[in-house]
């Protein structure tokens, strides 16, 4: 299946005078931020692995550090264990930041969910009030982020939404008393991030960007630029800092590509492992200080540990049509044992979110797995009662999408229909 992280920027002034002291605290509680993200669907054919479809891993040269490694099927059987590795030497080294840099404090996902939400009005660097800022959304109750959902920025057609049909269906999306917290993009492209950034200063809610394309260094370099400019621009519509990253959640380099390159696991996980420390280094360097990780399809955590990544967040896809042996009813469940597999095999310094679930509203049964409009209500009040953290697939049906499997379900798991703009 195809599918197209928090800043705290505190400035600490000293001063031997009592006024600038007073100053001082005034900024540190003005700046109180809490980070968000997204990610977007790009116009790719993809194949999920399914329940039937057993991984096979082949070792033929081992590098320190040495992974265990289970191979199992979509259950989460294990049918076989060996050994495997990701060359450490693949990861390059940061670069090194730019000199003056501001330095921020990070804030991890449980102590930034405690972060108060600033005033409805923010200023500019320039004393500027911002005409369209809104409150950030709180965290839902005991810390928790809650639920966000995907939206896809292609019309039926596949091309792309300009920016006032993005903010308008954005704002329905919000207005639909959902319970909305945050907005899942994959990628760069159709001038996304700078329109669903915007659509995210205007609803207070936060976003979770993705880059895309991690093909080859042209193009994962293209979209990492974009991602940043993307910031800046709408940054310089809000009258905010440049550098502002407070409506960012968290930043996913990739979608599933070990999943849709199940034959060359090991190399992709090793490629992605690379370009998600490259991202992580220039991000840093442009002010971002939350987290950076890769997302890909939850069983592959199993397989490689080292997926986990560096940051403390840990970025899954879980969805439990795809299982088949997992009827709607059990679905809730499902994804609480699955979520708990994955951060047991992550460990306790990792926070484990699901980056993309749903359960799709027509097409083809497979097995147990039924999709309907009363399934898929069903599953969304199962999925609140079970998950903490997690973001639905997806905000409108996507019709610019290719079915790849008998199910036909990849245009059908949109929760408000089909979008306006259809």
């Amino acid at each position: 299946m195809k599918l197209l992280k928090n800043h705290t920027s505190i400035y600490i002034i000293s001063s031997i005078i009592m006024v600038a002291v007073r100053l001082a605290i005034w900024a540190v509680a003005a700046a109180s931020i809490f980070s968000g993200v997204i990610a977007t669907p790009i116009r790719q054919d993809v194949e999920r692995l399914d329940a039937r479809a057993i991984v096979t891993v082949t070792v033929v040269k081992v590098h320190r550090p040495v992974v265990e490694v289970s191979v199992l099927d979509q259950n989460g059987n294990t049918v076989a264990k060996g050994y495997s590795t990701v060359d450490p030497d693949a990861t390059p080294a940061p670069s090194p930041t730019k000199a003056g840099k501001k330095k921020f404090i990070t804030k991890t996902l449980d102590n930034a969910a405690e972060t108060l939400a600033p005033s409805s009005t923010s200023k500019s660097s320039s004393g500027k009030v911002s005409k369209h800022s809104k409150p950030s959304v709180k965290a839902t109750k005991d810390g928790k982020l809650g639920k966000g959902i995907v939206y896809s920025v292609y019309h039926n057609t596949g091309k792309c939404k300009d920016r006032e049909t993005t903010r308008s269906e954005i704002k329905k999306v919000l207005d639909s008393g959902n319970g909305y917290n945050w907005i899942r993009i994959y990628g760069t492209d159709c001038d996304q991030v700078a329109n669903v950034m915007g659509a995210a200063y205007d609803g207070g809610v936060k976003v979770m960007l993705g880059i895309y394309n991690l093909d080859d260094d042209a193009s994962f370099q293209k979209e990492l630029d974009a991602l940043i400019a993307g910031v800046k621009a709408a940054n310089k519509e809000y009258n905010k800092e440049e550098d502002d990253w407070s409506e960012v959640a968290f930043i996913s380099v990739g979608n599933e590509v070990v999943n849709n390159n199940a034959g060359e696991a090991e190399a992709w996980v090793s490629k992605s492992l690379k370009y998600a420390a490259t991202a992580r280094s220039a991000l840093r360097g442009a002010g971002y200080t939350g987290d950076v990780g890769n997302t890909d399809v939850w069983f592959w955590y199993k397989k490689f540990p080292a997926l986990c990544g560096e940051d403390k967040l840990v970025m899954i896809n879980l969805h439990p049509f795809f299982d088949q042996h997992c009827d709607v009813s059990s679905s809730g469940t499902f994804m609480k044992d699955k979520l708990a597999e994955i951060q047991e095999a992550c460990g306790p310094d990792h926070k484990v979110i699901i980056a993309e679930t749903g359960w799709p509203n027509a097409g083809n049964k497979l097995n147990k797995a039924v999709p309907g409009k009363a399934e898929q209500a069903q599953f969304l009040k199962l999925a609140a009662e079970n998950l903490d953290d997690y973001i639905l697939l997806s905000a409108y049906d996507e019709g610019w999408k290719t079915e790849n499997s008998s199910a036909e379900v990849e245009k059908h798991w949109g929760i408000l229909g089909t979008s306006p703009s259809s």
